[in-house]
C-alpha cells in the first residue's frame, strides 16, 4: 500500500476536495429549499388573489346558492 504521510500535500488535497464537495452538497440543498419556498410563495399569492375574488363576489355567489331552482 501506498503511505499517504510521505508524500506531501496529498493529505491536504484530499482534505481540501472532502471540503468543496461538502460545500457543492450544502449549496445545492440551499438552491432546492429556497426554490421550493418561492413556488410555495407564489401558489399562496394566487390563492389570496382567487380568495379576494370571490369576497368581491359574495353576493352573487350567495344569490346562486340559494336560488331553489338550481338542483345540486
Amino acid at each position: 500500500m501506498m503511505k499517504l504521510k510521505s508524500e506531501k500535500g496529498s493529505i491536504t488535497v484530499f482534505v481540501i476536495v472532502a471540503f468543496i464537495f461538502c460545500m457543492a452538497i450544502l449549496i445545492n440543498l440551499y438552491w432546492t429549499s429556497t426554490n421550493s419556498q418561492v413556488t410555495v410563495l407564489q401558489a399562496e399569492q394566487r390563492l389570496k388573489e382567487i380568495y379576494g375574488e370571490d369576497v368581491n363576489n359574495i353576493d352573487q355567489i350567495y344569490e346562486d346558492i340559494s336560488d331553489p331552482t338550481i338542483v345540486i
